[in-house]
């Protein structure tokens, strides 16, 4: 299967800073598929953070994008 190119890796992150600030800087594992002939992009972040009461939680963001690098869905967890 194939990897995302750069400039795919690069729209990806640009999308993920805008949205997830505090996720900035973080090395996702990423999972391509192949749907019906179109190549997909499953970039999984995961972060550590504090809650606004001091409690720390694991933050999940799942972010799919077809091989150009256009942002198809993104998933968040907590």
């Amino acid at each position: 299967m194939s990897r995302p190119t750069k400039e795919c890796r690069t729209k990806v992150q640009k999308h993920l800073k805008e949205h997830f600030p505090e996720m900035a800087g973080v090395r996702p594992r990423v999972t391509s598929t192949n749907h019906g002939g179109h190549v997909r992009h499953r970039f999984t972040f995961r972060k550590a953070l504090r809650s606004g009461n001091g409690e720390r939680f694991q933050q999940i963001v799942h972010l799919t994008s077809d091989e150009e690098g256009q942002v198809l869905k993104v998933a968040v967890s907590r």
